[in-house]
């Protein structure tokens, strides 16, 4: 049982491999950070037919890119019997340099095809070419990683059987509030990767300004939609001193950036703020500005008040 801030919460358990992978992938910005792309199984099946496919790839982009291959267990089946023939196949496999253009040629189709997946990586790499960055990523060796609910000793008596120089365990537990069941839970785990977002916001919460008022804390696109104030893919348009309906953006929640429709480039919405205040000749050099104040949405609130609105609801506001 959880205990946080005298409420109940008891230990939740996945009835099935399906149900659990749809936690995994929920939080897979959490387990892996926000440089990750996660790609699902069903959509990654190779022309070579290997006869193991994992339950994800990830894609780690930024100063040292990686990529895991997922795997995804539960505690009350037969780990041993499922983790070291499947993840030994698959290893195995990958050594095929066919098969490592086989893959590399299934994940650049999938990420080609997703606007979002597409802008992310292509801001995260700069003017490296897509398929190169692949092609050279997916020639090391990856990172297995495998997703359980408990971890057991059967657990690592099949990682100390799996001839691999890097993998990694996320024990993934889930608790449900007592007497109201899964629509309210907490979720326990160690992440893989911090975000530097969040570790940023950390650091600033609680320092002061220049008006020697406290800073406010960050509001990111993601806690808007969990307030009903924002949604994937909305439009935003620029604002100063009137309405620029020509200059949009659309908000890209697994990156928490914009999507500037001129460029098709992704920006924070500062960084873009600033582009545009400069682009219309409303500013003059490059110091930092306040993004929020700039966007607004179709119905006409700038994205500033709804990020108050949010500080109020968690009580950053009095």
């Amino acid at each position: 049982m959880l205990l946080m801030d005298g409420v109940r919460y008891e230990e939740w358990m996945p009835a099935s491999e399906d149900e659990f992978e749809q936690v995994v992938k929920e939080h897979a910005k959490d387990i892996f950070g926000e440089e990750s792309i996660y790609l699902e199984k069903h959509r990654l099946r190779t022309k070579s037919g290997i006869a193991a496919i994992p339950d994800g790839y990830v894609i780690i982009v930024g100063n040292q890119p990686q990529w895991h291959i997922v795997e995804v267990e539960l505690s009350t089946h037969p780990l041993y019997e499922h983790i070291v023939p499947q993840i030994s196949k698959f290893i195995n496999g990958i050594k095929n340099p066919s098969t490592q253009r086989d893959i590399v040629d299934t994940l650049y189709r999938e990420i080609d095809s997703d606007e979002f997946l597409r802008l992310h990586l292509k801001k995260a790499i700069g003017t490296a070419e897509t398929y190169k960055f692949l092609s050279d990523l997916l020639s090391e060796s990856p990172v297995v990683t495998i997703m359980i609910e408990k971890h057991t000793e059967q657990l690592d008596e099949a990682v100390s059987a799996l001839a691999h120089p890097e993998i990694k365990v996320v024990e993934l537990q889930t608790f449900a509030r007592e007497d109201v069941g899964l629509p309210v839970h907490a979720h326990l785990f160690e992440p893989l990767y911090r975000s530097r977002e969040r570790l940023t916001e950390g650091q600033t919460h609680g320092t002061k300004g220049e008006d020697g008022k406290p800073k406010a804390k960050k509001v990111s696109f993601r806690e808007l939609e969990k307030a009903g104030l924002a949604k994937d893919g909305q439009i935003l348009c620029f604002y100063h001193t009137r309405l620029f309906d020509n200059e949009q953006a659309r908000i890209v929640m697994s990156s928490n950036e914009l999507g500037y429709k001129a460029d098709g480039n992704l920006y924070s919405a500062s960084e873009l703020a600033k582009k545009l205040l400069i682009k219309h000749g409303f500013k003059h050099d490059e110091h930092g500005v306040a993004g929020p104040r700039y966007w607004k949405t179709e119905d006409g609130k700038l994205l500033d008040e709804l990020n108050e609105e949010v500080r109020h609801r968690r009580g950053d506001r009095k």
